[in-house]
């Protein structure tokens, strides 16, 4: 049961840490961040690119559901 429960641990981990969520907000915006800044969508160019709401909403979504 516990071996189990860690397998789909692992695979609900996964495809949560697919999303690009620096990406998806720029979408919403209208902007492809990827684009801008260094290039990354990573919490940094989130904030430079799209504001600093937007950068806390990335750093967010990676620290506490990503990490």
């Amino acid at each position: 049961m516990e071996i189990g429960f860690r397998l789909i641990s692992i695979i609900v981990g996964y495809c949560f840490g697919l999303f690009q969520t620096g990406y998806i907000l720029g979408k919403m915006k209208g902007v492809d961040i990827r684009q801008y800044g260094s290039g990354n969508s990573g919490t940094t160019n989130a904030s430079r690119v799209l504001g600093k709401k937007a950068g806390i909403m990335v750093y967010l979504y990676y620290t506490e559901i990503v990490g």
